[in-house]
C-alpha cells in the first residue's frame, strides 16, 4: 500500500475510532438534555454533562458549517472559472495524447498558472491559459499526468471527507495534523506517478521551477474539494532527495488529542453506571475529582483543535 493510501487508512481509522468514543459520551449524557434545561446545573456532574453538550454542539456545528462553506465556496469559484471557458488548445491536446483524458480537461481564462482536479464522482482537470501558455509540451504532459493521479484516486472526494473528520474531531486535534501530512503525500504520491508514467524527474521538476515565482501569488482560497498543484519545498525537495517524509506531529497535540480520549471514555464509564466504584477510592480521586479532570482535558483539547481549524484563515488574511 502505498504511504498515501496509509496515511488516509491511518486518519480515517482515528477519526472512526474518536468518533465512536464521541458519540457514546454524547448518547450517555443525551437523557439529561431535558433534566439541565428544566432545572440547570445543580452538581459537579451536571456542570460536566452540560460542558461536554455544549462541546459536542460545537463539534458538529463546526464540521457541517466548514463541509458548507468548502462546497459553497468550491462551487462559486468553479462556476467562475467555466465562465471564461476556452476551447481546448491544440497543444493541450498533444500533450494529453493517450491519457485517457478525454473530456475530463477543462482550460479557463486566468492570468494565473494553476492546474487543479475537481468534482467528486467523476472529477475532471482544470488548467488555466497562463499556465498553458507558460510549459512546453513535456512539462504540460508531466502537470496533466500529475493530475490524472488525483482524478484516478477521486482525491478531491477523499479530502473533503478528511477535512470534514477534521473540522467535526476539533477536540481530537491530531485529526487535523494528519490531515495535512495526508494532502502533502497525496501531492508526492501524484509526482511520483507522473515522474513514472513520463519516464524522468526532469520535466515535473522544471514545470514546478517555471511556476515557482508565482507560487505565493496563486490562491483558489481554502477549497478542500479541490486538489490543486501547489509548489512546496517538501515536494521539490522530495523530487530531488527521493526521501520519504516523516511524519512530524506536534507533542501537544498527540497529547490532547489522547487525553481527551481517554477523558471521554471515563466520563463514558462515569455517566453509565461506574460511578458507585470510583466512589470506593480515596477522596483525591473520587467521582468530583474524576469528573472535573477530564472535563478540563476535553476542555483543553477544544481550545488547541479549534485554534488549528482558525489558523488557516487567520493566515489568508
Amino acid at each position: 500500500m502505498a504511504r498515501a493510501d496509509r496515511a488516509f487508512a491511518v486518519l480515517i481509522g482515528l477519526a472512526f475510532a474518536s468518533s465512536a468514543i464521541l458519540i457514546a459520551l454524547l448518547l450517555t449524557l443525551a437523557p439529561r438534555v431535558e433534566q439541565l434545561a428544566a432545572r440547570g446545573a445543580e452538581d459537579t456532574s451536571d456542570l460536566v454533562a452540560a460542558l461536554v453538550l455544549v462541546l459536542a454542539t460545537c463539534g458538529i456545528s463546526l464540521g457541517l458549517a466548514t463541509l458548507f462553506r468548502q462546497l459553497v465556496a468550491t462551487a462559486a469559484l468553479i462556476r467562475s472559472l467555466v465562465a471564461r471557458k476556452v476551447r481546448l488548445p491544440a497543444r493541450v491536446r498533444l500533450a494529453a495524447a493517450g491519457l485517457e483524458l478525454d473530456g475530463r480537461i477543462d482550460v479557463v481564462a486566468d492570468e494565473r498558472p494553476f492546474s487543479f482536479c475537481y468534482w467528486f464522482l467523476r472529477p475532471r482537470i482544470c488548467l488555466s491559459t497562463t499556465l498553458v501558455e507558460r510549459l512546453d509540451r513535456d512539462e504540460l504532459r508531466a502537470v496533466l499526468l500529475h493530475e490524472r493521479y488525483h482524478l484516478r484516486h477521486r482525491d478531491p472526494l477523499r479530502l473533503v471527507v478528511a477535512r470534514y473528520f477534521a473540522a467535526g474531531l476539533y477536540v481530537v486535534p491530531v485529526v487535523d495534523e494528519l490531515v495535512a501530512f495526508y494532502t502533502l503525500q497525496k501531492e508526492i504520491a501524484a509526482d511520483e506517478d507522473a515522474v513514472r508514467a513520463h519516464g524522468g524527474v526532469r520535466p515535473l521538476a522544471s514545470a514546478l521551477y517555471k511556476l515557482l515565482p508565482d507560487a505565493d501569488d496563486v490562491s483558489l482560497g481554502l477549497l478542500v474539494p479541490v486538489s490543486s498543484l501547489s509548489v512546496a519545498e517538501a515536494r521539490i525537495e522530495q523530487l530531488v532527495t527521493e526521501r520519504p517524509l516523516a511524519l512530524a506531529l506536534s507533542p501537544v497535540s498527540v497529547a490532547l488529542s489522547a487525553g481527551a480520549l481517554v477523558a471521554a471514555g471515563v466520563l463514558v464509564a462515569v455517566q453509565g453506571g461506574a460511578s458507585l466504584a470510583f466512589e470506593a477510592l480515596p477522596p483525591l480521586v473520587a467521582v468530583p475529582g474524576l469528573l472535573i479532570g477530564p472535563a478540563s482535558l476535553l476542555f483543553a483539547a477544544a481550545i488547541d483543535g479549534g485554534l488549528h481549524q482558525l489558523r488557516p484563515q487567520l493566515q489568508r488574511s
